[in-house]
């Protein structure tokens, strides 16, 4: 009897919790009207917290098993794609939940059907649903989950292209299935992407774990069928198809791989023959033939017949050059069922490649020289030694950028110029400082798009020949240089791990990847400290104000809400210097210390009433370090200057230089961290105005 009462008191909680919430459809979320001329947009309910079911697709954890990890992955939680089993198309959808996880859904299953509350939200146009709560009465039901619908990728994407389709919106969420497509462009974290005969191409995503950190199919690979869920998104990869389970994708055919291409030697000097060696392998058959393509200097293609040695190891040999020269090569394969492979596959932007060189040590330069757009060193995986100077240690950039693996860096460059610098990793890379003069042995490694000498399981190796030396001037670089472009782009990529400079800046975006404020996570405003800033060329490019070790923020986080220095659109920098980077898609300049910035100037309307006379206050606070703000009145418009002059009556700053300015009351922020300690003075002048008063710098 007491179980009794106690299931009818659950179900009538139940009744009531989904009784406060309006209970509607998956469709109703997802359904958008007029695709074609309006495009896709936000859900018509997002922002609503509603009342939905739907039959679980793919469970939070693998196997149902709390134990294991999760299958889809969801910063802070867990996630699951429900479908209304009612419908076909806008009837899917990615549930999540944040910690914490109740013990109901750790071990829901596929093929559940639950009914829930949760909010409706939008993260890069792709619509999600945040679970409020989620007990043992929000399973409602059974049953098997519905079959894929069946698709060509040209109901996602343009016939003949890699262009999203806008109807592809209606698939957001839903399990489909295409057939008879073929793959290309894989890679390291196990995605990939495929084709079909009219080489319409899709993205194949990483979101489960039975994908992320697997090894792709090699390039060629032909697919009977590939099923997942599919998401819309704005970034680079567009509409994805994200596979949940292992046994949604099957192969029809193996092409040939390729892999461990090698050179000997690895340096080499005119007149020196190159080999290159391939392992080269058919899981269901043979190779008939490998030939190995080299140019020199960009020329026209030169065909080679690779020699199977033994085993699956193939051959050839480029002849030696008597010159300086840039030689590049690639591998092209074809097995017994005439399914054939070039490696790598874009030869466009991934070439293997070596310099012919006339001398036998190296420097920075040759180890960094990327030609191709791919931005993969001639040494990439090979042992080097170079020498230079230390110009930002792990006390200059801590390396702790929201949502990222970024660790404390060292950098080291050799003269000024392109290509000159390079990131130094390992444990006896923590130990060096600025103005370090080294010799620095490692391998080299891509890091996230970031060439460096070391790895984790094999670190940089350092000599230190001396210290207190003079670094490089930085490269002073407009802005529109780097503007937005990719990982690897030659105008770009050169500039990598280099001591740079932009001058004369206006801060045109406080937050690069959102609205002004702090970081809310995933479903929310996000903020990762980058910062949008252009010269005179009104070409915007990113800033990272997080790695770096000095007061400059945009707000990424509530515990900086009174620290000082909040850097807002609008205000302006004499210059920033840095290491260029590259990080989630973007080149960024990061600052290393307060001295990386010169020449900060904000200025804030404080009041729009016209006051009678002029007036400029004590700065405050006073003393001060190393910022302090100085307001004055004016009672008509008109050109305003502000400078600061030290004890002995030199001026050591401008910080408004005969610029316009409107009646009423301004504050200007004066950043002083570049200055000593000591006694200044402020002189503001407007037409015949002029007050001069004293402050203290106190650091």
């Amino acid at each position: 009897m007491k179980i009794f009462f106690t299931s009818i008191f659950l179900f009538v909680l139940s009744i009531n919790v989904f009784a406060q919430y309006e209970e509607v459809t998956i469709r109703d979320i997802q359904y958008l009207d007029s695709l074609l001329d309006k495009g896709d947009r936000e859900s018509p309910l997002n922002g609503d917290t509603v009342t939905i079911t739907g039959v679980v697709m793919v469970p939070p954890y693998k196997s149902a098993d709390p134990d294991s990890q999760v299958v889809m992955y969801f910063p802070g939680g867990v996630s699951f794609f429900i479908q209304d089993t009612s419908e076909t198309d806008w009837s899917g959808i990615l549930a999540a939940k944040e910690n914490p996880i109740s013990p109901e859904l750790q071990i829901l299953d596929s093929g559940t059907v639950v009914k829930i509350t949760g909010l409706v939200t939008e993260y890069y146009t792709t619509t999600e649903f945040l679970i409020t709560d989620f007990d043992a009465s929000n399973i409602v039901g059974f049953k098997k989950r519905p079959e894929p619908v069946e698709l060509t990728l040209d109901s996602l994407k343009e016939l003949g292209t890699d262009i999203n389709k806008v109807t592809a919106e209606k698939w957001e969420g839903v399990y489909v299935v295409v057939r008879n497509v073929t793959t290309f462009d894989r890679n390291s974290s196990g995605g990939f992407r495929i084709y079909d005969k009219n080489n319409t191409e899709l993205t194949i995503g990483t979101k489960s774990d039975y994908y992320y950190g697997y090894s792709a199919p090699n390039d060629g690979t032909v697919l009977e069928y590939i099923k997942g869920y599919i998401e819309t998104r704005t970034d680079a990869n567009g509409v994805t198809l994200n596979p949940g389970f292992r046994e949604d994708m099957k192969v029809k055919l193996y092409s040939p791989i390729v892999s461990n291409i090698v050179r000997s030697p690895v340096k080499v000097t005119y007149g020196q023959d190159v080999t290159i060696t391939a392992q080269i392998t058919d899981q269901d058959g043979t190779i008939d033939t490998a030939k190995l393509y080299y140019r020199v200097n960009n020329g026209t293609n030169n065909a080679l017949l690779m020699t199977n040695t033994e085993g699956d190891t193939w051959q050839a040999t480029i002849p030696g050059r008597n010159d300086s020269s840039v030689v590049d090569f690639f591998v092209y394969t074809v097995d017994n069922d005439n399914n054939k492979i070039m490696y790598p596959p874009d030869t466009t932007q991934n070439r293997y490649f070596y310099l012919v060189l006339g001398r036998t040590d190296l420097t920075i330069q040759d180890v960094q020289f990327s030609p191709f757009g791919g931005g993969f060193s001639a040494f990439n995986g090979y042992e080097v030694t170079v020498s230079g100077i230390v110009t930002a240690d792990t006390s200059d950039i801590e390396g702790n950028e929201t949502g990222t693996a970024s660790s404390p860096a060292v950098y080291i460059q050799n003269g000024t110029g392109p290509w000159s610098g390079i990131r130094i990793f390992g444990t006896d890379a923590d130990d060096r400082v600025r103005g370090d003069n080294v010799t620095v042995t490692g391998p080299i490694s891509e890091n996230f798009g970031v060439t460096q000498i070391g790895t984790t399981t094999s670190g940089a190796v350092i000599i230190l020949n001396s210290s207190g030396d003079p670094l490089p001037e930085p490269q002073v670089l407009s802005t529109s240089e780097i503007d937005g472009l990719d990982d690897g782009t030659f105008q770009a990529e050169q500039w990598e791990g280099v001591l740079i400079k932009y001058e004369n800046l206006n801060v045109t975006d406080e937050n690069a990847d959102g609205d002004p404020g702090v970081d809310e996570g995933t479903g929310g405003n996000r903020n990762y400290g980058d910062i949008l800033v252009a010269d005179t060329t009104d070409s915007s490019t990113r800033v990272d104000l997080e790695d770096g070790t000095h007061q400059y923020h945009n707000y990424w986080s509530s515990y900086l809400e009174n620290l000082p220095i909040h850097v807002q659109a609008g205000n302006t920098f004499e210059s920033i210097e840095g290491i260029l980077w590259y990080s989630f898609g973007e080149y960024k300049l990061i600052p290393r210390k307060n001295d990386d910035f010169t020449g900060y100037v904000t200025v804030v309307e404080t009041n729009t009433q016209v006051p009678n006379n002029y007036s400029v206050s004590q700065n405050y606070p006073n003393p001060f370090n190393p910022s302090t703000k100085i307001q004055y009145i004016l009672p008509a418009e008109g050109n305003v200057v502000l400078k600061i002059y030290n004890i002995l009556g030199k001026e050591v700053k401008t910080l408004i230089a005969n610029e316009y300015r409107t009646a009423g009351s301004h504050t200007v922020t004066f950043d002083a961290h570049d200055l000593p300690s000591g006694v200044y003075f402020y002189r503001l002048q407007a037409g015949n105005f002029i007050s001069v008063k004293k402050m203290i710098l106190l650091k």
